[in-house]
């Protein structure tokens, strides 16, 4: 074995290790031998969502493939099984369903949108299977999934940073740094995910003085953007607040930049992708958002992370590539803790067992240090990152768990 491969093994076999031996509940010596932990994934690899999904994907294989490679779960290997959901909510509720119910995995990760998830989590939570959001930002994910009943769902979890947190968070960065005064939304107002988005910023704004001179809704499939862009430009506001996915951002930039505006582009979720960044090009120099992630953090967690996607994909990986990551090691941790059978008799108490242990997980991921709080979601620190003109991103500044 030569020199390069063996200290690769060892940094895996030493990240496994730690990945299971922090977090509270549970012991961790049972062993799994030759068994197996199957898990399930449905993610958004075509479609609107098709900028996110393939990340996430890659994300979740290279974790398995790390673990696996470092001895397993207490000595199971991990299976997962990915379904493409075309970003279509129908379909997802399916292929979440077809896992649960047909391939009998131990829990699932996704759906990439959230516009999905408000179909796919509350069937999870009634078949009583651990789900784990790892990209899906919206209002009323967790703990609330059955919106409008606010009973909390217990199987439910999402490591991904929601939007009540991330928007206000880079909202009030750019206050204190450049205080601007009024503000423009562009909306789009059939999808959950951007109009969940719009309804925080307007919530948002009057907290730090900003004037909300128009909100102006358009349709996610709409073909050309740039009359509704136009409206907005001739406000001449200080900022540019988009909540949309997929393409439509960096259509909304060049739109702007291309009619001679220069303030600031402020947004959320769906500015966090090398994608969005590229396509936006330096038409989004500057474009802010608050991240879950950021590329360039040096501590081990990450830099191996991102030293391993660049060595695996021969690119760079994004935040949806790092949740996901982030998201097997979740459910690798709570899986080693929580003494399950791993028998298809047992199947149902495994499911249970392991919702149980990941409510007390405690690990260290290339999000930073994680856990969760006690509606199942995030705790972790906020990365406030502007596109860098060139498809990449710079690191504004952090904020921490609170």
């Amino acid at each position: 074995m030569n020199r390069s491969r063996l200290v690769s093994l060892l940094v895996v076999t030493l990240f496994v290790a730690a990945c299971g031996s922090t977090g509270g509940g549970g012991g961790g010596g049972n062993s799994y031998a030759g068994k197996t932990i199957k898990l399930g994934a449905v993610y958004s690899i075509t479609g609107a969502g098709g900028v996110y999904g393939p990340q996430s994907r890659d994300g979740a294989m290279l974790a398995v493939n790390q673990i696996n490679a470092g001895g397993g779960v207490n000595g199971a290997k991990i299976s997962l099984t990915v379904e493409d959901d075309a970003s279509d909510k129908a379909q997802s509720a399916q292929k979440a369903q077809a896992l649960i119910q047909q391939d009998n995995v131990l829990a699932v990760l996704g759906p990439t949108l959230s516009n999905s998830a408000v179909a796919v989590h509350p069937l999870a939570e009634n078949l009583k299977t651990p789900i784990l959001a790892t990209s899906t930002t919206g209002i009323h994910i967790v703990p609330d999934c059955n919106f409008p009943d606010t009973t909390p769902c217990k199987y439910v979890f999402r490591d991904s940073l929601g939007e009540q947190t991330a928007i206000p968070d880079n909202i009030k960065a750019y206050v204190d740094d450049s205080h601007p005064k009024t503000g423009v939304l562009l909306v789009a107002q059939d999808d959950k995910f951007s109009s969940d988005g719009g309804k925080i910023v307007q919530a948002t704004v009057g907290q730090y003085n900003i004037q909300l001179l128009k909100t102006i809704p358009f349709a996610k499939a709409t073909a050309d953007l740039s009359p509704y862009v136009t409206q907005a430009v001739q406000l001449k506001p200080d900022v540019i607040f988009i909540t949309s996915l997929g393409g439509i951002p960096a259509k909304i930039m060049t739109s702007a930049r291309n009619q001679g505006w220069q303030g600031q582009f402020l947004g959320g979720n769906g500015f966090n992708t090398a994608t969005v960044s590229k396509q936006a090009g330096a038409a989004g120099k500057g474009a802010r958002s608050a991240s879950a992630w950021y590329i360039g953090n040096t501590f081990p967690t990450n830099k191996d992370f991102v030293d391993s996607y660049r060595k695996e994909f021969n690119k760079d990986p994004d935040q949806f590539a790092a949740q996901a990551f982030t998201g097997v090691l979740i459910l690798a941790d709570a899986a080693k803790r929580a003494n399950m059978s791993l028998t298809s008799s047992s199947l149902a108490s495994d499911r249970d067992k392991l919702r149980g242990a990941m409510e007390s997980v405690n690990i260290q991921t290339p999000l930073g240090p994680f856990q969760f709080t006690s509606d199942h979601d995030v705790k972790q620190t906020v990365w406030v990152i502007q596109m860098d003109g060139a498809g990449g991103f710079t690191l504004v500044k952090s904020i921490q768990p609170s």
